[in-house]
């Protein structure tokens, strides 16, 4: 049972500066650990299906990046109901605040039903367009379509746990999460490789496996708002009608943020896409399957303290407490860029041996390796402005987040990729002598199995 904390709004006394620390720490941590247990659920799926070869790596990552652009709707209405959230619990309205978290599950429930339908059909589609190979096409193709048929479990599992952020319980989420990470990697395992009498589905099962674990996930948040155990008490009305009020202000917040993620999203499809032109697609498309999910798994803190940000800013704006909200963003931007910048350094000193883990494809860890470490570099300005744009969400602005993609992804990313890769002959197959033009030494290299 987890117990409620009183609001901000009873508290006006001036929080000192280590309680700020400890208070934004509190609730950041709890995201932390839950977000790297996401990106641990990515990782499970390629190091999987890795022993499959290749293409079968190369049909997750891009699958994935087409299921991330349509799962920007969940991002808009996550982010538009953790934001009222939290201020409604700082104003102490309770009542706007269960209201809230009705109307946010009702709009999610509805949305991926629809998306269920149209992504069964462009699963084929949109692979195609982006150069997916034939022998990436048989993996890619089921998997797609049985994550869209599960989407309805996945994205109110992701407006749910924005709702308890929102409020500042961000424990209740991560114990959903470490439920649905235990039943993920033994289920999906087996359902991959036919293991315990399950059928043996390869790629396919990666993506039942998430798909039962994630249900399991939903219902079990569905149960905890609505039981009257956690700071959201959520009282379901199974006429519940739409309120144009609650949804306006969700949408007016969360739509930019959706819009955001949507241009980031299509700008990695594009990245595929570039790279699908290159000499060794495959190899290079599986190698940057690899490279992103690690750079997933450095930003996932910086996502965590957004998360924080926005809860803790919100709730002191909806208690009317301008300078307290000020000092929270403020520490909370510190303390975030101190864990990312860490965590950073980490990755790039083992770089080698992350990608080593996935693959025993030469090809594909020498440019995993680069991308690798191109990519730990970039995330630390990645995650400043990530942070940035939690605390600013915490007012409900979250069009700043918006512009800085639209510049530093279409703008300049896009653009240098495709002139670096072949105007400056920099192709995929290059990448690796360019960067390290000695021989290529240490785990992962020499003579493979």
């Amino acid at each position: 049972m987890t117990r409620p904390l009183s609001p901000p709004h009873s508290d006006p006394t001036p929080t000192g500066q280590a309680q700020v620390l400890r208070q934004v720490w509190a609730v950041a941590w709890p995201v932390v650990v839950a977000s790297m247990l996401d990106a641990v659920e990515g990782l499970v799926d390629i190091s999987m299906v890795g022993q499959l070869g290749p293409a079968a790596i190369s049909a997750v990552g891009l699958s994935r990046q087409i299921l991330f652009v349509i799962m920007v709707m969940a991002i808009s209405v996550s982010t538009g109901s953790r934001t009222l959230v939290a201020q409604f619990y700082g104003a102490g309205r309770r009542e706007d605040l269960s209201h809230t978290a009705q109307q946010a599950i009702l709009m999610g429930v509805l949305l991926s039903a629809g998306l269920a339908l149209v992504g069964s059909v462009i699963a084929r589609p949109a692979l195609v367009l982006l150069g997916a190979q034939e022998d990436v096409l048989a993996h890619a193709v089921p998997f797609m379509r049985v994550y869209f048929a599960g989407i309805v479990f996945m994205m109110p599992n992701f407006i749910i746990g924005g709702i308890f952020g929102g409020a500042g319980d961000t424990r209740t989420p991560l114990k959903i999460s470490c439920l649905i990470i235990c039943l993920k990697i033994p289920l999906t395992y087996g359902l991959i490789f036919g293991a315990w009498g399950l059928p043996q589905l390869g790629v396919t099962g990666a993506a039942l496996g998430s798909v039962v674990s994630r249900a399991v996930g939903c219902a079990v948040g569905v149960y905890l708002l609505t039981s009257g155990r956690s700071r959201v008490h959520m009282r379901w009305n199974w006429r519940l009608p739409f309120s144009r009020d609650i949804i306006g202000r969700m949408m007016r917040i969360g739509v930019p943020t959706g819009i955001q993620g949507f241009f980031r999203n299509g700008a990695r499809i594009l990245i595929y896409r570039v790279v699908g032109w290159t000499s060794r697609p495959t190899a290079a498309t599986a190698a940057l399957t690899i490279g992103l999910q690690m750079r997933m798994i450095g930003i996932m803190p910086a996502l965590a303290f957004s998360v924080a940000a926005t809860a803790l800013v919100g709730q002191r704006l909806g208690a009317k407490q301008i300078r307290e909200a000020e000092r929270f963003g403020a520490n909370t931007i510190r303390l975030g860029m101190t864990f990312i910048t860490v965590s950073a350094i980490l990755i790039c000193v083992f770089a080698r041996e992350i990608v080593d883990l996935f693959t025993d494809s030469q090809a594909v860890i020498d440019m995993g390796y680069v991308m690798l470490l191109y990519f730990t570099a970039a995330q630390v300005f990645s995650a400043l402005s990530i942070v940035a744009g939690g605390v600013l969400a915490g007012g409900g602005e979250t069009r700043p987040l918006l512009y800085y993609t639209i510049v530093a992804q279409w703008l300049l990313m896009l653009p240098l990729s495709y002139v670096m890769a072949f105007t400056l002959n920099m192709d995929a197959a290059a990448w690796p002598r360019a960067f390290w033009p000695g021989p290529v030494t240490g785990r992962g290299c020499g003579n493979r199995r």
